[in-house]
Order: structure tokens, then C-alpha cells, then sequence
């Protein structure tokens, strides 16, 4: 029955047995656009903006403001009935 040599401890381990990879720290060089320094929210595209995005935001905005206008309408119906109930209960009350 062979046994099974056990690995060296790393405190044990020589020199030869460390490897070392030295990697120079790649510096970042922060672009400019437009030489104005960038904007708060971050980078922003420059130039004209294609047909097809041009497309679909037009899209995307004209499905937020009918989701606007739905949650404009259900605000006021509640409005409305929250107002409506007072009067009922006043009735009953009296």
C-alpha cells in the first residue's frame, strides 16, 4: 500500500516555489468630449442620433405620457369617489 505524499506547507515553501508576476498598473486616462469636461450623469453620445433609436424613443415617450394620462385618469376617479363616499356617509349619518 503506496501513501500519498502530503504537499509542502507554504510556510515551507522556498523561493523557487513563489512565483511572482509583476504587472504594471495600467493608467486610465479619462476622455474629454467635445473638450468640455464630462457631464454629471456620465458620458453621452455625440453626433446624430440614427433613424431606428430616433424611432423607438419616439415610441417609448409616447407610451409614457398615455401611462401618465391612464394614472392622471385613475387619480382623479378616486378623487371623485373618495368625495362622493363623504357625501353618502354624511346622508346616512344624518
Amino acid at each position: 500500500m503506496e501513501t500519498a505524499q502530503r504537499p509542502e506547507p507554504v510556510e515551507r515553501a522556498g523561493p523557487d516555489r513563489v512565483e511572482r508576476v509583476d504587472r504594471q498598473r495600467a493608467e486610465r486616462t479619462r476622455t474629454r468630449y467635445r473638450g468640455a469636461p464630462l457631464p454629471p450623469g456620465g458620458a453621452h453620445a455625440i453626433g446624430e442620433p440614427s433613424p431606428t433609436l430616433e424611432r423607438v424613443a419616439a415610441l417609448e415617450r409616447a407610451y409614457v405620457v398615455k401611462d401618465f394620462g391612464r394614472l392622471g385618469k385613475v387619480v382623479v376617479a378616486m378623487l371623485a369617489l373618495l368625495v362622493a363616499s363623504g357625501f353618502v356617509v354624511n346622508a346616512l349619518v344624518r
